[in-house]
């Protein structure tokens, strides 16, 4: 047991996960209730005491859930009776005399108003055995309990935790409905937007494709050209989209699985950049031919496509890629020079159906890209950060190195 509070009973020895579950059931201050009611007025009635309390604990109070005989709802903790009760939560505390008692002898509830004199509680103890408060009787003169009424008093104790418990069963259950609702309509958003986001492409690819086949349509080979590249970033744009939500479904699955081989990230971003639709040019800067790290080729592109799409989408007009091997850690950064994320938000940005603020609705994105990316990251033992200094926007992607030749020999 540690300190005592104030003159008051020593803390029990769990008294910081005790007070938890008492937070946990979000009874303190709540409004009277006739069940409890009726259980204070039964332990009066049957011990034939002026005084009936179900109190509970609290910090530096102990606050009465009901009470009869009492005005007021709540007294100092180290006035407490109760505090020496929830020290033995599996014995029955019968105090005949208080004034005779050391431990209540100079109590201001003792030698004065309410002037207590018998006392006996029953500590109200949760299934992992922490005693949350007591209910009690009270008399102003000495005496003692029949064995029938401390049957009675431990009975109706019983009757008070079956309360709180189900207090907590059903905030849990109201909890979890809640969580559910918000699970659906998420899932109705989530259905909604990805109609709206497959669909505006597709319908895009079937209009181009309707006009490089239609034989009245007079198209130069430069026109046609230019709506078959096209059709093939738009179709690049549903296949990327897909993939993120396939990754969402495997990883809520359970089923997500990731390679591990040697890829070299040089190539890997130059892949990536051949497909991408954008009139921004990105410039790769790498101190070697290669940098390779260890991971899943598909799924690095996977990363290196979410990255460079963001920068074009809501980054500056420069942006470029840095690559470098760092001691053991291949670490790759794209780099823009726009506005940024504010520091306050770059968290969130990892969240998923999260956009940048500020950043134009764009087709294609859902706000799956980032957490997507992050996710695969550490799923290949890496980290994916964001930095918003030095009046640039990077991401850095950092992945195992692969051990070269050099150092298998």
């Amino acid at each position: 047991m540690s300190a005592k509070p104030l003159a008051g009973a020593p803390f029990p020895g769990n008294e910081e996960a005790r007070l938890a579950e008492l937070e946990s059931l979000d009874i303190l201050d709540s409004l009277p209730e006739e069940a409890y009611d009726a259980i204070t007025l039964l332990a009066s009635q049957i011990c034939d005491v002026p005084i009936a309390l179900i109190n509970l604990i609290d910090r530096d109070r102990q606050w009465f859930k009901s009470r009869v005989g009492v005005p007021v709802s709540e007294l100092p903790r180290e006035h407490a009776f109760c505090g020496y009760a929830i020290l033995e939560p599996n014995e029955m505390t019968i105090v005949r005399d208080a004034a005779e008692d050391y431990r209540f002898a100079d109590n201001p509830l003792v030698v004065s108003a309410p002037s207590i004199r018998f006392y006996a509680a029953v500590p109200l103890v949760t299934t992992a055995g922490s005693a949350l408060g007591t209910l009690c009787v009270i008399d102003r003169e000495p005496r003692q309990l029949t064995d029938e009424q401390q049957a009675a008093l431990r009975a109706l104790s019983t009757q008070v935790m079956a309360l709180l418990e189900l207090r907590w069963t059903v905030d849990e259950l109201e909890r979890r409905h809640e969580e559910l609702e918000l699970t659906m309509k998420q899932k109705e958003t989530l259905i909604a937007t990805v109609s709206h986001e497959i669909r505006t492409p597709l319908t895009s690819i079937v209009g181009f494709i309707e006009t490089l086949v239609d034989p009245e349509a007079v198209l130069s080979i430069d026109e046609r050209r230019s709506l078959l590249e096209t059709v093939g970033h738009q179709a690049s744009d549903v296949s990327g989209l897909i993939e993120d939500l396939l990754v969402a479904a495997k990883a809520e699955s359970g089923s997500l699985h990731v390679n591990s081989v040697d890829v070299d990230l040089v190539a890997q971003t130059a892949q990536v950049l051949e497909g991408l639709d954008s009139d921004t040019e990105v410039s790769i800067d790498c101190d070697t031919a290669s940098c390779k790290a260890v991971g899943d080729p598909a799924r690095i592109r996977q990363i290196i496509r979410n990255l460079l799409t963001n920068a074009f989408r809501y980054g500056g007009p420069h942006v470029y890629v840095k690559i470098r091997r760092v001691d053991e850690r291949c670490r790759l950064w794209v780099v823009d020079d726009g506005s940024g994320v504010e520091a306050d938000q770059r968290e969130s940005i990892f969240q998923e159906f999260n956009q940048v603020p500020g950043g134009q609705r764009i087709t294609g994105s859902m706000g799956l890209g980032l957490p997507i990316s992050r996710l695969l990251t550490e799923k290949m033992g890496g980290t994916l950060v964001y930095d918003g200094s030095g009046g640039t926007s990077s991401f850095l992607l950092d992945l195992p190195a692969a051990h070269t030749a050099e150092q298998a020999a």
